[in-house]
């Protein structure tokens, strides 16, 4: 197959299917974990013994990708339906879309790059913008349970992805309730929002 067909194949593919495919692969983490969770022998104090590292692992790095991806796709989705609402995104708006940055070269030409945007930013800029592309009255609580509990995984998540000692791999029984929650949660909201901007524009 070459490199054009490729591209072709891809091309087919939506971003639903990536989204399907990505909270998929999350689901079978968290079944294992779960299933691991309710074997394990307990403490007199309730304390679970159970070596759930390597799944709790997977289990993080598939929810985050998983909240990325989603993040991505909301930001997108706005760009579509503020064209399809008249709604004027800014010229800036659509650089953080599509995670888009620029720099002048040696030769003072202006070349495009990736954007280095941080996850909490770029998750609440992704909330922001669709419901302002859906002429929607909407702002992300960050003081709800979830959002405290995803700060704290993605903590969890940077010792993961950047260890400096074998304790950093560690991943406790809180830990990874605290990430199957913050991921519940997201997902809730991002429902939440989805129904109301199809309930807009089913008026």
């Amino acid at each position: 197959m070459n490199q054009e067909s490729v591209h072709e194949d891809d091309d087919d593919r939506t971003t639903a299917e990536l989204l399907v495919t990505l909270d998929s692969d999350y689901r079978k983490c968290y079944q294992h974990v779960i299933r691991q969770l309710n074997l394990a022998d307990k403490t007199s104090d309730g304390q679970i013994l159970a070596d759930t590292d390597f799944e709790a692992r997977q289990l993080i790095r598939t929810a985050f990708a998983y909240i990325e991806g989603a993040t991505f796709v909301l930001k997108t989705e706005a760009t579509f339906n503020a064209e399809e609402k008249n709604v004027e995104l800014t010229a800036q708006q659509q650089h953080f879309i599509f995670e888009a940055d620029f720099e002048i070269n040696d030769k003072g030409q202006v070349k495009q790059k990736a954007a280095k945007i941080p996850l909490v930013k770029n998750i609440l800029f992704a909330f922001s913008v669709f419901a302002e592309a859906n002429r929607l009255q909407y702002k992300l609580d960050t003081n709800a349970r979830w959002w405290t509990l995803m700060l704290s995984s993605i903590r969890v998540r940077d010792r993961l992805m950047h260890p400096r000692t074998p304790s950093d791999l560690d991943v406790t029984p809180e830990e990874t309730v605290a990430m199957i929650e913050a991921k519940v949660g997201f997902d809730e909201e991002l429902h939440a929002l989805l129904s109301a901007s199809k309930a807009q524009t089913d008026l």
